[in-house]
């Protein structure tokens, strides 16, 4: 903020150029009587445009076992939608991955994604008071409905195997579901890595591809997983050893297995371990399989889809040889059965991964010995995982540093939050909030055992529509001994000690200063009160500062403290003289003579920290990047429900700094 004597200069100035030159008032916007000490607000609101939410997600074995290893990550929404990662954990040997973190308050819902084969891969989890809550997997029950579908497709030679309800899950499925266990969940997830291509020794086409029985045998089919955008269906045919077919054209006939290969909460309703027994089948049968791509209809019918991939590559679209096996058979001699999995994508001219994870089976024959085995290559259980945390390379982002395996993004992976500041505390100012204005990022990396290891935060300043020099820094909750080494402050100054490893001295708990003079970050450009806040004044490119903060030992997320921290600044370099977020405390070096005078109604012994008597702010946190107001512009003149947002303590207008309609008074708007 402006110091006081030049107040009427700068009421003034605000009324011949407090807009941008091109910009028109809106007529249709109402704009409340209301200036922002006129606002009734609850003293036990905070100001708060996120809320810390509590994780809690459990992921089970269809026969109810925890499972360990399972990756976890929490978007704003679907990323085909434009979700932000958030938070990327893993479980542990109960099965649960449990966290507390920000995000933000008008968020009701968040997606959660795995790439875990035999669970659901993206789940929409509802935010309930602050709680996100889900389970993943566990046990089901074979359930059976009054089934609709013809038993004759509308294809030449393709038929139904039976009934089954509008989401194209059999009647017909066997009871009770083949249980998949923990250990056999593993080695299947091992065997078929999320977005790894596959082994290039498993797509030989000298492999075996398809079942050559030599003495009669039971056969059946078990659903594992999919990890397709497509609705897929999945069938199989029979023919002759001796006279295998050519072409397409000549099976006889093929069967529909599972009309519509999707699972619960996935376009579809099949579970970890559904089962159809196919039949009996004389020595001397061979048995096919196929995928038909993305050929379930929203009318419950099966139609003729992208394509359909035979288990026997020569049947298949593609004119390159390499380019047209389309399923991976392998044979467990432990368990007596075989893994499959398809992929889905015409591997020639559709963007395939060739993980071959599409949609995964278990094909049992009792008796196993009278199918022939010896052309199937055996699964690889180790997995792949080089730096040996314990975590598989294709879960983590760091698969080469044993100390690091996750990012976790405040607010989000590729979005920024402001911190916008007044600096006149213990008076108050004009609250147009662009005294000091910092965009932020921060990277949390956690290890493999969800701890804090290092953090990369990002910082913009963008602003600082003030005549004071003012610093910014953050406080962390843990000791200053606690931080092996801090890179990338911007201190010129001399006013800031610092220990060894980068922290100030002095301190009780770790501070870390970004800058100490925002005049040496931002050039002023001659013209405008302060920088980047006056309209029609030269603008000035924001600047980038990215630190990196190693910690000299794991620390817990609840026990480092959450983004954006104890952010504050300094103002006009005057070390005692600190403004942080309403009931922030001070750090060590503030000077406790400030608090309850001018217009501060801090009462320490309560714990009531930056607040006026009327409960309003010097700073606010904005969990996105914050359109802040013109120089002298009252934030309720240019965010017209920033009002009625803190007079409802967050409950109404938890997007109150989105561009939405009625939102905002654009004029008013730097």
């Amino acid at each position: 903020m402006k110091k006081f004597l030049l107040f009427s200069f700068i009421l003034a100035a605000g009324l011949t150029s407090c807009r941008k030159d091109s910009e028109v008032v809106d007529p249709t916007i109402v704009v409340e009587n209301k200036t922002i000490d006129d606002l009734k607000v609850s003293s036990s609101f905070n100001f708060t445009t996120d809320v810390l939410a509590s994780v809690d997600l459990l992921a089970l074995a269809n026969d109810g076992q925890p499972l360990k290893g399972v990756k976890f990550s929490l978007y704003t929404d679907y990323p085909d939608n434009g979700g932000k990662l958030m938070v990327t954990g893993i479980t542990g040997a109960d099965g649960r991955f449990t966290a507390n973190y920000p995000i933000p308050a008008y968020l009701e819902q968040v997606v959660v994604l795995t790439p875990y084969i035999g669970l659901p891969h993206d789940v929409q989890a509802p935010v309930l008071n602050g709680r996100i809550a889900y389970t993943f997997g566990g046990i089901t029950q074979v359930m059976k409905s009054s089934g609709i579908g013809v038993f004759k497709a509308a294809m030449i030679n393709f038929y139904y195997m039976g009934t089954y309800n509008s989401q194209g899950v059999p009647n017909y499925l066997e009871a009770p579901n083949e249980v998949i266990d923990p250990a056999f969940l593993a080695d299947i997830n091992n065997s078929f890595p999320e977005g790894i291509p596959m082994n290039p020794e498993y797509l030989l086409l000298s492999n075996e591809h398809d079942f050559k029985l030599t003495e009669a045998c039971d056969v059946w089919v078990v659903f594992v997983s999919e990890g397709a955008g497509y609705r897929n269906t999945l069938g199989y045919y029979t023919y002759d050893l001796n006279n295998p077919p050519q072409s397409p054209a000549d099976i006889d006939s093929g069967l529909f297995i599972f009309p519509n290969v999707s699972a619960t909460g996935s376009s579809g309703g099949l579970n970890t371990g559904n089962k159809v027994y196919l039949g009996q089948f004389p020595g001397g049968t061979g048995i096919g399989f196929f995928l038909k791509s993305d050929a379930w209809r929203n009318n419950g019918t099966v139609g003729s889809g992208n394509y359909t991939f035979y288990s026997d590559p020569d049947l298949n679209p593609e004119t390159i040889a390499s380019k047209r096996k389309h399923n991976v058979v392998m044979v467990d001699y432990a368990r007596d059965l075989f893994l499959m999995g398809f992929e889905d994508l015409n591997r020639q001219t559709q963007d395939s991964d060739e993980d071959f994870n599409d949609a995964i089976f278990l094909v049992k024959a009792n008796p196993i010995e009278n199918v022939e085995t010896g052309g199937f290559p055996v699964p690889d259980y180790t997995g792949q995982d080089t730096d040996g945390d314990g975590i598989p390379d294709c879960l983590e982002d760091y698969p080469y540093d044993p100390t690091r395996a996750f990012n976790n993004y405040y607010p989000a992976e590729g979005q920024n939050g402001t911190l916008a500041f007044e600096d006149l505390w213990p008076a108050k100012g004009d609250y147009d909030f662009n005294d000091v204005v910092v965009d932020y990022n921060i990277n949390q990396i956690t290890n493999a055992d969800n701890k804090v290891v290092e953090v990369k935060p990002t910082f913009i300043l963008r602003a600082t529509g003030a005549t004071y020099k003012n610093g910014f820094g953050f406080q962390l909750n843990i000791a200053p001994n606690q931080i092996a080494s801090i890179t990338g402050q911007h201190l010129t100054d001399n006013y800031i000690n610092l220990n060894a490893n980068g922290t100030e001295s002095g301190q009780a708990n770790a501070a870390v200063m970004v800058f100490d003079n925002a005049y040496t970050v931002l050039q002023y450009p001659g013209s405008g009160e302060g920088i980047n806040t006056t309209s029609g004044a030269p603008t000035v490119e924001p600047v980038t500062m990215s630190l990196d903060i190693n910690l000299s030992q794991p620390v817990t997320t609840e026990a480092f403290g959450y983004p954006p921290y104890n952010s504050f600044i300094i103002s006009n370099k005057i070390r005692g003289r600190e403004v942080h977020l309403p009931n922030q405390a001070p750090t060590s070096l503030a000077d406790p003579s400030l608090f309850g005078t001018a217009d501060d109604n801090s009462n320490t012994l309560q714990g009531r920290y930056y607040k006026t008597i009327n409960n309003l702010p010097w700073a606010i946190n904005v969990i996105e990047s914050f359109d802040y107001p013109t120089e002298s512009t009252q934030i309720t003149e240019a965010h017209l429900k920033f009002g009625p947002w803190a007079e409802s303590s967050g409950t109404q207008y938890a997007d109150w700094f989105q561009d939405k309609a009625g939102y905002r008074n654009t004029a008013n708007i730097y």
